[in-house]
Formats: C-alpha cells, structure tokens, sequence
C-alpha cells in the first residue's frame, strides 16, 4: 500500500485534533468548552477523510456521482490553475489571503464580536459586489448566529481587543 502525502496530511488533522480533544479534557468546564466544540466534530471529519483516503489508496474505487466526470490522478486546484491564468490566480491568492490577515489582524486589535460585522459587510459589498439589502440581511444574519450561539446558548467569554486592554478599560 502506498502511503499517499494527502493520507499523511489527514493522519496529522486527526492527530491535531485528538490531541487538543486530549489536551482540554480535564480543563474546568468553562476552559474546555470551546476546544470541545469545535474539536469533536473536527475529529470526527478528520476521521472521516482519513477513512475516505485510505479506503481511496487501498484501489477500491469509491462511487460519487461527479467521479467519471473529474481524471483520478489529477487534483482539483491543479485543474484550476491550468484553466486560469496563473497570474489572475496568483492575485486572487493574495487577495484572499489578505481579507484573511486582515479579519485575524482586526479580530486581534478590536475584538472578535467587533470585527465580524464590518467584515462580512465589507466582503459582501465590497469584494462580492452585493446590492445593499443581501449585504445588511446576511451580515445582521451572521452576527445573529454569532452572538446567539456564542454568547447566548455556549456562554463563551471571548476577549476583548488589544487596544480595549491598551486603554485600560
């Protein structure tokens, strides 16, 4: 059996997962919930892939309904990148990338619950090109399941910004 780099990537997921599932176990309750959360089901999907790749390089086929559509041996962003320009590909990387270190940057200064609105706004108008009406009905929708979840029913104590720690309130 080869060992495939995709199976040792999903190996190395599952075990990252199973170790910080580990790792919050004995935490008090308020401590461990948010690894909990969000690390059960992330084990359980490694798990999954995991399965789903070694099934995959053992040569049994596994049936979808797009797999005689898509050449076994080829990647799917392999495919993409030889039907895009790679330079169009390489700016909407960099694009992509810095919306992404932009959010964690903001969440960083100001404070998860403050950045999360403007950003999905400012995605949806400004990067997607939105009309109004979507752009407040889905950010209002994101910050509702945000602050219910989050705050309302797994009571989990985010911090604060670094610039609300800065000015010492």
């Amino acid at each position: 059996m080869k060992i495939r780099p995709q199976t040792v990537f999903g190996f190395l997921v599952f075990l990252f997962f199973g170790l910080v599932i580990w790792g919050a176990w004995g935490w008090p309750v308020k401590a461990k919930l948010y690894p909990l959360v969000i690390g059960i089901p992330m084990l359980a999907m490694a798990a999954f892939h995991l399965a789903m790749d070694l099934r995959e390089g053992s040569g049994k086929k596994i049936s979808s309904p797009a797999s005689d559509d898509l050449p076994a041996a080829i990647p799917a962003d392999i495919q993409f990148t030889k039907e895009i320009d790679p330079v169009i590909a390489r700016r909407r990387t960099l694009d992509i990338f810095a919306w992404i270190f932009g959010f964690v940057l903001a969440a960083w200064l100001v404070g998860l619950s403050w950045t999360i609105p403007p950003f999905v706004f400012l995605y949806l108008k400004v990067k997607s090109g939105e009309g109004w009406p979507l752009s407040i009905a889905l950010t209002g929708a994101v910050w509702l399941l945000y602050w219910g979840l989050f705050d309302q029913v797994l009571h989990l104590p985010l911090p604060e910004g670094k610039i609300h720690s800065w000015l010492g309130s």
